[in-house]
């Protein structure tokens, strides 16, 4: 295959050899704060061994050649720079000469690709630090610029997909160097630049403004460079997309991409179904690149060394003492506790559960500890003896359901949304209480299974049920919650039987929760006056909360109590509480310390807007002015985004947050894009006007239906829930009913039209975090203010079913 030629003009003015010298300085300056932090482990630690000073020898080389490629001297450049626009020139060689059919079949896996990608960068640096796990917006942000930029420079610039996972394997290698070699020695990272949320493991709420500042400067740098990072190495995989959808009109190539999108799901989906590990997410990321875009490449050898690199990267066993599971929510570490080898868990890192072997075998001779962990499980149990029917929430491995057998429950009904703990208490726990005939396992949400439970309860009890780091897949919801809310537990109380008792214990990260929790308990109908009592299990902080159905709780035995060093906190938390920071099912941030504008995140996202504009003036560049004709599709997808992210909360509310409705969320929304499409394809009628009020009229009706759910509930929850699911997905309809009708017009280039829908869907996605403060109807409102704007920038009717103008693309 001949090479060819490249002339210095050329070589100034790549946009490729920008987007990798960006790369390159953001990734070094994060290997050389990585040996820094090594120096610092050296000093700090005063062990002068030869392998410390072989390990200190190393990083600081590492950091050497990472200010050379920071300042990136002219016999470095020279050679590399030459590379990266022949990858450019022998790509475009290649594209030119293929045919029209090989690229209309690429458009459907390339779409995969950068979906798919997209939600494993996102699961992978969120099981790497818990950081990500809070800030997941923040990657799919990133993701949603380097594809937008590729997009809109498709025509205009070399696209060089060789490029993807030599940066992508160099990526994963320096985050994982940082998390399990100095991050595993030091707290620089394991900490969360944020004071509105609380956590168990994450305690930065306590800090003062200043020492909170100093804290998160580690965390903005790397939340700073990953952003980067990861745009950089979606913006080829743009390029790809938008060069491919020139290949046939804007309709189908549309129609094509929202298939590929379907699909790139619909992977993951499996993926997360069968708790395969992060090699295997990109092994499927990396093998379709391989295959299909770089098989005749002159550069596939380079693709093969990186893949084989990243690979290696993944599956280095980094803590042998540690088995990794990776469940649909979480990266679950499964170790042995030191003093008697039985099971404990980490999530994300941080310490989640353990399991103690309490059987009726080992009591009055069991260590100290054990006998505590014993009084704290079987407290519940002093309130409602010998229970018929018990519901434990939040069941675990299985601490709980064995403490209900041993107290003499006749059925347990044990609820858990994580699979793999499941597995694990049934696998690990000494006791095996998930292997008794009494004992039925219920895999699902707590708030999912409380709406659809028939049978009522001597005893309901929620387990430390805080969710860490476990975050929903595409919002900044909890997992957990919707079941903390106003709403969720009235549900829960209300299948108790006459005299039945509720039990809520928490280990409180601040004061906060514990007010929330017992104004809560002490405003639902029926209700006694609530118990609080300090009981200090895993945290001096963890509060138990008992309220019984018509009558008040108190303490019984409270000097038996008191030797375990269980108080009475009752009146402490029956103080004033502002009404308006209690979670309601509109505004379920039970983990935020009272209702405030999230500051702590405009400062990240100010820092998104301005790498953004970095990224942008590095690729794009700002040389020409903005074509009035695509500003709508810039604000349909920020309205598509914030209606994506309202149908995930509200379908996790009515199905429960598993990963699976996250999943049959979005692939839902896709479709009904994907079947708007079709429609038009078909020759469907519908003016652009009549789409745009229905679009705007679905989401008025939604609106409502999100404020007042009685609105809208039926007897059969069947029914209600179908209802919902039309209100949730069908402004989308209307939504890619405008969509395709307006890359129908004249002129309109499609890739250029997906690269302002996707800017304005990182638009859309700053925008979301409006609702920790309005609660998430008022999304609702936001999305028919864009949708507006959509309108009336869109200057004239356009019949959907006209047919795209050759100039768009052919072949």
């Amino acid at each position: 295959m001949d090479t060819p030629s490249v002339r210095m003009d050329q070589v100034n003015d790549d946009a490729n050899l920008r987007l990798v010298r960006f790369f390159g300085i953001c990734l070094s300056s994060l290997v050389f704060v990585y040996a820094l932090l090594g120096v610092r482990l050296f000093l700090d630690g005063n062990s002068f061994a030869l392998v410390d000073w072989f390990l200190l020898s190393l990083r600081a080389l590492l950091g050497a050649a990472a200010l050379l490629v920071i300042f990136y001297p002219p016999w470095l450049a020279r050679p590399m720079e030459r590379k990266i626009v022949e990858m450019g020139a022998l790509f475009e060689a290649a594209f030119v000469s293929a045919e029209a059919k090989e690229k209309i079949r690429l458009i459907v896996l390339a779409t995969m690709v950068s979906l798919l990608l997209e939600l494993v960068m996102i699961r992978w640096l969120a099981s790497v630090f818990p950081v990500f796990s809070f800030f997941k917006n923040f990657t799919l942000l990133a993701c949603f610029l380097g594809l937008g930029a590729g997009y809109a420079v498709a025509d205009k610039q070399r696209c060089a997909p060789a490029l993807v996972l030599p940066m992508l394997a160099l990526f994963v290698l320096v985050i994982t160097v940082l998390r399990y070699d100095v991050g595993a020695a030091t707290d620089v990272f394991s900490a969360l630049p944020m004071q509105e949320q609380t956590s168990i493991s994450i305690w930065m709420d306590r800090l003062n403004w200043l020492a909170l500042v100093q804290r998160s400067v580690p965390l903005y740098l790397l939340l700073s460079v990953s952003f980067v990072a990861c745009a950089c190495i979606c913006y080829p995989v743009g390029q790809l997309c938008g060069k491919l959808l020139s290949a046939t009109d804007a309709l189908k190539a549309y129609g094509l991409n929202l298939f590929g999108s379907i699909l790139g799901v619909v992977v993951l989906f499996v993926m997360s179904l069968f708790w395969l590990p992060p090699i295997i997410w990109f092994i499927a990321v990396a093998g379709v690149l391989l295959y299909f875009v770089l098989s005749r490449d002159a550069y596939l050898p380079l693709g093969v060394g990186s893949v084989l690199l990243l690979l290696t990267v993944l599956a280095w066993p980094v803590q042998t003492e540690i088995q990794r599971i990776y469940s649909p929510y979480q990266l679950l570490e499964k170790m042995a506790k030191p003093d008697d080898s039985l099971m404990n868990i980490l999530s994300g890192g941080s310490y989640y559960q353990k399991v103690f072997n309490l059987s009726e075998a080992n009591r009055g001779h069991e260590p100290g500890d054990d006998r505590y962990a014993r009084a704290y499980y079987e407290f519940p149990f002093n309130f409602k003896t010998r229970p018929a029917r018990v519901a434990i929430v939040g069941a675990g491995s299985g601490n709980d359901v064995a403490a209900a057998l041993r107290m003499g429950a006749s059925h347990v009904d044990a609820i858990e949304i994580d699979p793999a703990i499941v597995f694990l208490g049934k696998s690990y726990h000494p006791e095996h209480p998930y292997d008794d005939p009494r004992v039925t396992v219920v895999v699902n949400d707590a708030r999912n299974f409380f709406r659809t439970a028939r049978a009522q309860y001597d005893l309901i009890i929620y387990g430390v049920l805080d969710s860490h780091t476990a975050l929903s897949h595409a919002s900044n919801l909890r997992v957990d919650s919707y079941v903390y809310t106003q709403e969720g537990i009235a549900e829960a109380f209300n299948l108790l039987k006459p005299d039945g008792v509720m039990s809520i214990a928490f280990a409180l990260p601040n004061e906060s929760l514990g007010f929330k929790l017992s104004h809560i308990l002490s405003g639902i109908p029926g209700a006694g006056k609530p118990l609080a009592v300090r009981v200090g299990y895993d945290s001096k902080s963890t509060t138990a909360f008992v309220t019984q159905k018509g009558h008040d709780v108190r303490l019984p035995d409270a000097k038996v109590f008191a030797a375990f060093g269980f108080t009475d906190v009752s009146e402490h938390f029956a103080q004033p509480y502002p009404a308006e920071s209690i979670p309601t099912d509109d505004w379920p941030f039970f983990y935020m310390i009272k209702r405030t504008y999230p500051v702590s995140y405009m400062v990240a996202l100010g820092m998104v807007l301005l790498l953004s504009y970095m990224f942008v003036r590095r690729t794009i560049g700002w040389s020409e002015p903005v074509d009035r004709s695509y500003v709508p599709f810039f604000f349909l997808g920020a309205g598509f985004m914030l209606v994506e992210t309202k149908a995930i909360t509200e379908l996790g509310l009515h199905l429960g947050g598993t990963w699976f409705v996250v999943a049959a969320t979005i692939v839902m929304v896709l479709l009904m894009a994907f079947l708007a499409n079709f429609m038009v394809q078909r020759g469907a009628v519908l003016r652009t006007n009549l789409a745009y009020l229905g679009l705007l009229a679905s989401l008025g009706v939604g609106y409502f239906a999100a404020r007042d759910h009685s609105l809208f509930a039926f007897a059969s929850p069947l029914l209600s829930l179908v209802v919902a699911c039309v209100l949730l997905t069908v402004p989308l309809f209307f939504s890619g009913f405008v969509f395709s009708g307006l890359i129908g017009r004249r002129g309109i280039n499609i890739s250029t039209a997906l690269a302002y829908n996707l800017m304005g869907a990182l638009f859309g996605g700053l925008m979301e975090y409006n609702s920790m403060y309005f609660g998430f109807a008022f999304l609702y409102l936001l999305a028919m203010g864009f949708y507006a704007l959509a309108w009336a920038f869109s200057a004239q009717p356009v019949t959907a079913a006209r047919p795209v103008a050759a100039e768009v693309g052919s072949s």
